[in-house]
């Protein structure tokens, strides 16, 4: 049983004269090596992660801030 009847990956390779990916595609048209495999993002990217970073760094930011204007309370 063979898989001849399936949609192909199709995208071109850098070396063997250029000859297209034989793989069987997933559903954004191309194979899981040729990026069918990132159609969700995950850990570092998610949205979760990316506000998570952003309210990190914001923190950082205002306790450095703060230690800054101790810094100049105290050397006064």
């Amino acid at each position: 049983m063979g898989y001849g009847h399936l949609p192909k990956c199709g995208a071109k390779a850098k070396s063997n004269n250029r000859s297209p990916c034989r793989q069987v595609a997933l559903a954004n048209g191309r194979c899981y090596y040729h990026g069918g495999a990132m159609t969700i993002k995950h850990g570092r990217y998610t949205k979760q992660a990316v506000a998570a970073r952003k309210e990190t760094r914001k923190r950082i930011k205002e306790h450095r801030e703060s230690l800054k204007a101790l810094e100049e309370i105290c050397n006064v």
